[in-house]
Formats: structure tokens, sequence, C-alpha cells
């Protein structure tokens, strides 16, 4: 639909959005869930009504409210879609990514009321001054649209805290767990698992470098097996789950070696039932939430040093004009084997 065009406060840029990713919580909001407030509040909110969606989001700076910025017009950016309140005991201790009072682009949070929330998937989107950074001339526009999964991913690797020669496996390989499985090999870990249902997803994972990639549908092979036998029945140092099913951390959690870390990106049930034992000999389960600031000029430099792939997850491309069909394409990732799919929001 036509909406007005954003009118800027103070602290804001105007980005001509170039193109926008479409995230798997971008799906959940289309579903009518909010992924945002169960990761970080840890309860349901209601979303309110005509959110724009899209938070992984790249373009050129159009407007700007404050001259102060003038500077930036005119400059192709990367565009880090959250600001917290800086007030509360969370952001003053260093966890902004724990702030309760986020505001952020495509997700309707913490904007008051609006006739329409603003988000990426859009020709114009609102952006805070401060957090835009200007692309290296060697980074994509449609490189730059991963930097926001790319935040959530080098948060969860922080929480892990991988070390050189470790192994690491990943249970999931959509698009934040392709992005892990490769920022633990920045990491330094020795030799990297993942798995998925989709054969697409599990040959992504083999063009961007993973160890052992193991496709659960086609394999006689647990993930299990494939790990006992790889590391001479020790298990591996760390697990990154980004499914978040039962079954999923269960299995997670036998793989773990003694002393070893789970890392939970979320969860799909309101209770978990595993046995106590699993986690004998300090095993431990940590989650994560959202990113931080410092996160982002991070993952630029990751990107434009070549560290990580992201070309390789794009597998389809639409218009903005046709981003219903690019939903129905995320709906049904059975079927059309997307992995990431890109909206180009000038066409």
């Amino acid at each position: 639909m036509d909406v007005p065009k954003p009118v800027l406060s103070a602290g804001q840029v105007l980005i001509k959005v170039s193109k926008c990713g479409i995230c798997g919580s971008d799906v959940r909001y289309f579903h009518g869930e909010n992924p945002w407030s169960k990761q970080t509040l840890g309860r349901h909110i209601d979303n309110p009504p005509n959110i724009i969606l899209g938070h992984e989001l790249t373009g050129v700076v159009h407007e700007v409210f404050d001259k102060s910025d003038a500077h930036l017009l005119g400059k192709r950016v990367g565009v880090n879609t959250f600001i917290t309140c800086g007030r509360c005991s969370f952001c003053r201790n260093g966890q902004e990514n724990l702030c309760d009072y986020t505001k952020h682009l495509g997700h309707g949070q913490g904007w008051g009321k609006m006739d329409f929330y603003p988000g990426g998937m859009a020709e114009f989107c609102p952006a805070f001054a401060g957090q835009v950074y200007e692309l290296p001339e060697n980074v994509s526009d449609d490189q730059a649209t991963f930097f926001d999964p790319l935040i959530a991913a080098i948060h969860a690797v922080d929480v892990g805290g991988p070390k050189p020669l470790d192994k690491v496996a990943v249970l999931g390989a959509g698009p934040i767990g392709l992005l892990i499985a490769q920022l633990a090999r920045v990491y330094g870990a020795i030799r990297t698992f993942i798995t998925d249902v989709a054969a697409e997803n599990v040959a992504v994972a083999e063009k961007v470098g993973v160890d052992y990639p193991l496709n659960l549908t086609e394999s006689a092979k647990s993930l299990r097996d494939l790990v006992m036998e790889k590391t001479d029945c020790e298990g591996v140092d760390m697990a990154f789950n980004t499914v978040g099913t039962s079954a999923s951390i269960l299995e997670s959690l036998t793989i773990l070696k003694k002393g070893g870390t789970l890392v939970l990106m979320a969860t799909k049930e309101d209770e978990l039932c595993f046995p106590s034992l699993l986690l004998s000999g300090e095993r431990m389960i940590r989650t994560s939430s959202n990113a931080m600031y410092t996160d982002f000029p991070r993952v630029i430099e990751l990107v434009s040093a070549g560290r990580v792939k992201v070309e390789p997850l794009i597998t389809h491309r639409f218009g903005l004009s046709d981003a219903i069909k690019a939903f129905e394409a995320a709906c049904n990732k059975d079927k059309t084997g997307a992995v990431k799919i890109i909206i180009d929001c000038q066409s």
C-alpha cells in the first residue's frame, strides 16, 4: 500500500532504501507473533497495527534532520536498526541488548502510538543518525543486508565464547546458523558441524566452509553419531541451537562434552523437559538476546575482509511491488528452497 513519506525527528536521517532482507522473525511477525518480546522480555506482547516490516536494510542517506549530520547526505550506509533508552540499569551497565525500552525499526515496539511503524520494506525509512555506518566500497548492498543477522550471530558467539581448537556444532542451517558456523571458525574452531532438514541449506553450508554439514532427512547417521565419530567420542565443546524445539535442545545436550556449553537462540515451547543428568560434568545452558552496539562495526569489517561469506545464502530476489510473493516464498521454504530472500525496495 502507499503510505506517507516518513517525517524525521531529531537525531534521525532518512534512508532511501535499496535492499532489505526477510528475516525469520519477519515471517513470525507476518503470522502475528512478537518474537522480540518473547526473546527479550520473556512474554508475549500484542503487536500494534500497521507495522512496516524490515530490519535488514541498506541504502543511501536522502535527508537529515540535524545539520551536524549533513556529511552523511548521499552516502551509502549500513543501518543498525535499534536504539535503547540509555537510562535503565541494563543500558548503564553495558547491557543495552536487554533494554526493555528498545526502539527497533521493523518491530513496532517502543515507539508509542503511530499511524505507521517504520521499517525497511519501503522506499524510504527513517534511521538513527548515530547508528548508520558508511559502507566500504567493496561491500555490496546485498552484503550489507546481512549486517543485522550478523550482529545477532556474533553476539551469540560471544555469549558462547568458543576458543581456538574448539569443536562446535550448530543445529539449524538457516541464515543465523550458517553465520554462526562461519564465525566459530573465525574465532578459531577447528571442526564445525551443522544440521538441517533442507537440502538447499545443507548445500549452502558446504559452500561457506562448514566441515561436516549433515542432511537429517537423507543421512542414516544422527548428529550424535557424526559428532562422536569425529571427536573420539568426547563430544563438542559448544553447540548453538537455532531451531528451538524440545527435541533439538535435547539432542544438543547429548552431543556436549563435559564442561561444554549450549547456547539457545530461541525456544518454541513454553516448557522444556530433559534428563537433568545431561547437565552433569559442568555442562551449561546459556541464552542469547539481540546484539550490542559495538557488534555492528565488527561485522562490517568481517564482511569487508571476506572472513564471512554471505552471497551463497541468497536464493531469491523480489521487487518491493512483489513483496507478498516474497513472503509466500519465505513462508513455504520447504517448497521454494528459500534460504535468504532479498527485496529490492526501488523496484
